[in-house]
This record gives structure tokens, sequence and C-alpha cells, in this order.
């Protein structure tokens, strides 16, 4: 990592850091070496009681193969190199929602631009059994703070990212979309899972770096495709809600 992304680094994170060399690091974070699978009870709900209401159904893809090969050619995406199994697939027109092709799942171009690697991480695997949830549930601003996360390990700390630092740093959040009123909400069907800093009496997000998050991210749920889950590495698409 560049001097200048270590030097906005906090102090506090620069000694967690250190702790990782030390055998007594495991004392002063959260155990859970292995994630657990399925855990939906790790996405904590909204702090006010609501009532849900019916989630609104798919917006169809706006997504061509002339606008994922612009990905592609930005890097980001891989170029497709086998006719019988592509690194990516345009939804058909037909498809009003989701029917990816077995050994595919649904991602968005904004998870793309937002640092989603492909083909994913391990890492982002073990997010998806932790939390209980498939690739298209996180939102496009919890893709930024995994990249981030990951980009911190990697460049700074010079490790793969650290499981129980993650944990020791952020929680998940389940996201219902406001209809008018503070009691009623509504499932999503993409981008029901946000990642934030885990707030207490250690102040936590002053440990870590700064993540600037957009806050316009219009039409983003529009923008679904097929991608190619090579190996199986992410939970397979159900298309179910996270209530």
């Amino acid at each position: 990592m560049s001097r200048g992304v270590a030097g906005v680094l906090p102090s506090a994170f620069r000694s967690l850091a250190f702790a990782l060399l030390l055998p007594e690091f495991s004392c002063h974070l959260t155990r859970a070496r292995t994630p657990s699978s399925g855990s939906e009870s790790a996405i904590l709900p909204a702090k006010m009681p609501v009532r849900l209401v019916a989630a609104d159904d798919w917006r169809s893809s706006s997504m061509t193969e002339r606008r994922l090969l612009e990905l592609e050619r930005e890097g980001l995406l891989r170029h497709c190199t086998s006719l019988s199994s592509p690194e990516w697939i345009a939804p058909p027109t037909d498809h009003r929602e989701p029917q990816p092709p077995e050994g595919y799942v649904v991602s968005f171009a904004k998870f793309h631009r937002h640092g989603l690697g492909a083909p994913p991480s391990r890492f982002m695997r073990a997010l998806c059994l932790h939390y209980g949830v498939e690739l298209q549930h996180f939102s496009p601003n919890a893709i930024t703070v995994v990249a981030v996360f990951a980009a911190v390990c990697e460049g700074y700390l010079g490790m793969m990212p650290h499981w129980e630092l993650w944990l020791h740093l952020y929680r998940g959040e389940l996201f219902n979309a406001p209809i008018g009123t503070t009691s009623l909400r509504k499932p999503v069907r993409a981008g029901c899972l946000n990642l934030v800093p885990k707030t207490g009496k250690t102040d936590r997000p002053r440990e870590y770096i700064p993540v600037g998050l957009s806050t316009n991210h219009a039409g983003w749920d529009s923008q679904w495709f097929y991608l190619r889950n090579d190996d199986n590495l992410l939970p397979a698409y159900n298309g179910r809600l996270i209530t």
C-alpha cells in the first residue's frame, strides 16, 4: 500500500495490525475462525418495530451483451473464453426475473465497479456463509466495504483478509425499503445486506480507515446478469427474500 494510504490509517488500527503478530491476538477479538453456514442471525434487524408488506417484483435487466463487453474491456469482467460455459451471460429478454443457468449466480454491474472480483474471492464465500446470504443480497456499498477491507489486509498487513479482524470491525445490518411511514417497510430482493462498522465501548470506527460510501445507486438493481460460479464457490441462487 502506498505511503499516502498508509498515512490515513488510524493509530488504533496500526496497533491492531501489530497485534496480529502476537499469539495473544485471539484474546482481544471475537473468536470465529470458521464462518458458520446459513447464519442469518448474524444480520441485525431494524432497531424499531416495523410491519412488512409484500416485496416488489424484480426490475427487468438492462444489461445487454454490449454493456457486458464494456465491463470486460474495462477489466472488470473476464474475457469469455468458452462458448459452452461463458464467464458471463446477458439475460435473455424474456427473463423478467433472474433465472440463471446451473453453475451461474446473479451479479450486478455496480458490484464489479465497486470492487467485486471475477471470479469472486474465498473471502466473499466466507461472508455469504456467515451472514446466510447469496451474492445478490449484498448492497453496492457492502461490496465497497469488503473490497476496501481486502485491500487494507493485502496491501498494508501483507496477508489475506483476516476473519477475526473483520468480525471485530464490522457487523451485518438488514435493510428493508421504507414506503412513506416509520412503521411500514418492504423487503428488497437485492441489496438487503449492509455491512457497517461496529460501535460500542471501544468506538471501533476510530480503529479503522475512513471509508467514503456512495449515496446514489439509482437504477443499480436493474443491472443484473449471470456470472459463472467457478467451482461453486458462492451459494447457488434461489431468489429467497431475507426478512
